[in-house]
């Protein structure tokens, strides 16, 4: 009997808990996945000196990716540290095709994304066949 209290217990628990998470997991998606706030990252760009991110009202911003990055087939949620090391950490939610929940980039830019998050940019002298 104590055993199915204690079960029970925890259960409400549980449930009285996933109600904040879900609502701040969903507010950190409007925030950081949907673009809306000033500071969103809006585009992500990869040259010879680096990942540049450029944010809603116009910055450009040279960062890099942190370790605290998760990478999928369908979601990347990237930590960016700005190189002045003046601003915090930054987040962004990209989404691949979901399925029900739309794309917030096309397939053959996340799929570019994802292979250099995963393989790293060629060296700076290096010749691709694409070049």
């Amino acid at each position: 009997m104590f055993t199915v209290a204690a079960a029970l217990e925890t259960s409400h628990l549980l449930l009285v808990l996933i109600i904040p998470v879900l609502a701040l997991g969903w507010a950190s998606f409007q925030r950081f996945g949907l673009l809306k706030k000033p500071n969103a990252i809006v585009a992500l760009s990869n040259d010879t000196s680096g990942l540049t991110c450029q944010l809603a009202n116009g910055r450009h911003l040279p960062v890099t990716v942190t370790n605290a990055s998760f990478l999928s087939s369908k979601l990347l949620i990237l930590q960016l540290k700005p190189s002045d090391r003046k601003s915090g950490s930054m987040i962004a939610i990209i989404t691949g095709n979901m399925g029900a929940p739309t794309s917030n980039t096309n397939d053959t830019a996340f799929r570019r994304l994802r292979m250099l998050l995963r393989a790293g940019s060629p060296e700076p002298r290096h010749n691709t066949p694409s070049h």
